[in-house]
């Protein structure tokens, strides 16, 4: 009997999900945040009491969730030409819903006949290939089909981190053969929705601590790859046009990890965020962020992403997705709710603040304040005060003629 009503609740569920999906959120022009789901976030095969417990997590306070196409918990969604399978990018979809998030769509990857496959099987090991130039035109296809299918989504991104889009020969990114394959999805995306915000280049702002003497951005964190610069210079000068343009980075460099604390190296979200809106006019997402946390440990990677919001909101950003919100070994950063492996999804040291900063934000009633001194990050907004101790010592904090003690990475709401 249980099976049976897990089928018509399922029913249900496919049956009224695509209308339901929240619309964008009314702000006032401030930052949004958001989660990109990855393989494996709140999957069906959970116990109910611990998928309902992230769902509660992911629905206080609803914000942009982000999920591609194919890859990332979504099967092949053209396995062979014509012949589509929406059943997987469906349930995120649905999943999205039940959370009252507002859906994101990130155009990547391509099925496998477009890449030199063979048509209606998958070679996952080859999910990070691009499509091939002949096939340009059959990815924007399925891209407008995407919008077509899904009116409720409103963003869509073109591509991620430039996959399967290096020039060997030449040693730097195909800037030519990319604006080439995005100008194809732009112009279908918007053929078949008008309305559709579509944004990318999605690309790496890839740091080293030397070389790139020429670069235009550097400062205690590195240096940012001169090749990278020059891919979104073209980009921008190319384009058939963009509503917001994605941005990627790390505050580590490639060649000898970090090149100072993780408090001086996330000024780097600031300046990448002037540098590309000064550049382009545009808004800003960042689609991934990892900031390099000060210890192997929950507290700290909270307390680092905190930060890197802080300095992308400092410097205007219109949005910072949180790569993979389900905890897990294999990703040191930080996440809104425990690896189920454990045996209990409950929330991170993060949760209770990125709940509090998602509306607060948006609607811009927050203000960041910096204590140098003391190594502490405000968030100050009307009634309430999240404090972030970006130290590895205890620190007190004295509000209102309380003393109260933050230890090391602390995060306090009050």
């Amino acid at each position: 009997m249980k099976s049976l009503a897990m089928v018509a609740a399922l029913l249900t569920a496919i049956g009224s999900w695509l209308p339901d999906i929240a619309q964008p959120p009314v702000d006032n022009g401030g930052m949004l945040l958001g989660v990109t789901h990855a393989q494996h976030s709140l999957d069906p095969s959970l116990p109910d009491a611990e998928r309902q417990a992230g769902e509660r997590i992911l629905s206080a306070s609803p914000m942009l969730q982000n999920q591609h196409i194919m890859g990332f918990g979504a099967l092949n969604p053209e396995p062979s030409p014509g012949q589509y399978d929406w059943s997987s990018l469906d349930d995120r979809i649905g999943l999205i819903r039940r959370t009252q998030g507002t859906a994101v769509l990130t155009l990547c990857c391509a099925p496998d006949w477009m890449k030199g496959g063979k048509a209606g099987s998958t070679d996952w090991t080859k999910l990070t290939d691009a499509p091939l130039p002949e096939h340009y035109k059959d990815f924007a296809a399925l891209a407008a089909k995407v919008a077509q299918r899904y009116p409720e989504v409103r963003y869509f991104q073109v591509w991620n981190e430039l996959k399967g889009f290096w020039n060997t020969a030449g040693n730097t990114w195909d800037a030519k053969g990319f604006t080439d394959f995005y100008n194809q999805v732009y112009d279908a995306v918007k053929k078949v929705r008008p309305d559709a915000q579509v944004g990318g280049p999605y690309a790496v702002f890839t740091l080293f601590s030397s070389g790139n003497p020429n670069s235009m951005i550097t400062g205690p964190y590195g240096r940012v790859d001169e090749r990278v610069l020059a891919f979104y210079r073209y980009w921008n000068d190319h384009a058939h046009g963009a509503d917001f343009v994605a941005v990627d980075g790390s505050t580590t460099t490639w060649d000898k990890g970090m090149q100072t604390t993780p408090a001086e190296a996330d000024a780097f979200y600031t300046d990448v965020t002037r540098w590309v809106r000064n550049l382009t006019g545009l808004p800003v997402w960042w689609s991934e962020f990892y900031p390099t946390a000060a210890a192997d440990n929950d507290q700290a990677r909270s307390a680092a992403t905190l930060d890197a919001i802080a300095h992308a909101e400092e410097a205007g950003a219109a949005a910072m997705l949180l790569w993979q919100p389900e905890a897990s070994p294999d990703l040191p950063y930080g996440a809104l709710w425990t690896d189920p492996g454990t045996g209990k999804v409950a929330p991170t040291s993060l949760t209770e603040a990125w709940q509090w900063l998602v509306p607060r934000l948006r609607a811009k009633t927050v203000k960041v304040v910096r204590d140098v001194e003391d190594n502490l990050l405000k968030f100050v907004g009307p009634s309430q005060t999240l404090t972030v101790n970006l130290s590895a010592s205890a620190q007190l904090l004295h509000e209102g003629g309380t003393t109260i003690t933050l230890g090391p990475f602390a995060v306090n709401l009050g």
